[in-house]
């Protein structure tokens, strides 16, 4: 669980010593702990996404893509609690009401918040405090900080927010059925059932891995994405990792040699032009 009361502490300090130059390094403080919350997030369930699936680096995206692809409680307020004496081993004979008149012992409290306010609070901070102002005509001074008072206004509601995510006790890395699989690299690679959709792509959860995969909603099972290369000189066909080949950037290619006939292969991105035939007269 990520504690941020010296972060906190610092930015209270900065906003006592209450200068231009102060506030605008509590302004950077509480980005870079906006940044600290919601990467934490991110941090206790990469086992269940890979760094590659995430779409943006911004906090509020991260997120985002946790709610959708690991866990719908991620940014939600709850208090998991487990029973102080045990329950009967027959779970089909126990109902509602039973479970009610146990006895429970909270084991802590996630505090949720609002990634599209954080998102807010990150990009003010950065417009009010962290830019030189772009003159809008040659009368127009150049001042080395922003507003003061702006500053200061946003500082402390940012703060006021990053104390009240502070309380929490826990952090949950999700609630639900899940699925698994091995990858060849000896990754085990874990989802939440109810967020996969069908076709859905996933890359392999180690960053060192190339490859990824196609959910199979039908079978639950995850397929390779494979690329066939085939051989020029002996029409023998190679299989590789798709990802790996939409990786490379257009000043890279990849080289093997044929298993077959030992002709050297290479692979990589040509830009590529099309014309239409003109139409006959």
């Amino acid at each position: 669980m990520l504690d941020l009361g010296k972060a906190i502490s610092a930015i209270e300090g900065l906003l006592v010593d209450d200068s231009q130059a102060s506030l605008t390094y509590a302004a950077l403080e509480c980005r870079l702990v906006i940044e600290q919350i919601c990467y934490e997030r991110l941090r206790v369930v990469h086992d269940y996404i890979s760094h590659d699936d995430l779409k943006k680096w911004q906090p509020r995206d991260v997120v985002r893509d946790l709610i959708q692809q690991v866990d719908a409680n991620t940014t939600r307020t709850f208090t998991l609690s487990i029973s102080t004496t045990p329950l009967s081993t027959d779970s089909t004979d126990l109902t509602a009401k039973d479970f009610e008149a146990v006895e429970y012992a909270p084991l802590g409290t996630q505090i949720g918040f609002d990634p599209q306010k954080l998102g807010r609070l990150w990009n003010a901070l950065a417009k009010l405090a962290l830019h030189v102002r772009l003159p809008t005509d040659k009368t127009e001074k150049v001042d080395h900080y922003g507003d003061k008072e702006k500053i200061k206004h946003k500082v402390i509601e940012t703060l006021a927010e990053i104390k009240r995510i502070n309380t929490g006790t826990l952090l949950s890395t999700g609630l639900g059925e899940v699925v698994s699989f091995r990858c060849p690299c000896k990754s085990q690679n874990t989802r939440r059932l109810k967020l996969l959709n069908d076709g859905q792509i996933i890359n392999c959860i180690n960053p060192d891995c190339d490859e990824s995969y196609h959910f199979i909603e039908a079978k639950q099972v995850f397929e390779n994405r494979m690329l066939s290369v085939i051989c020029r000189s002996c029409d023998h066909h190679h299989d590789m990792p798709r990802r790996k080949v939409e990786k490379l950037r257009t000043d890279q290619h990849i080289s093997f040699n044929c298993e077959k006939c030992g002709e050297t292969i290479s692979v990589s991105w040509r830009p590529m032009q099309t014309q239409k035939a003109k139409p006959s007269s």
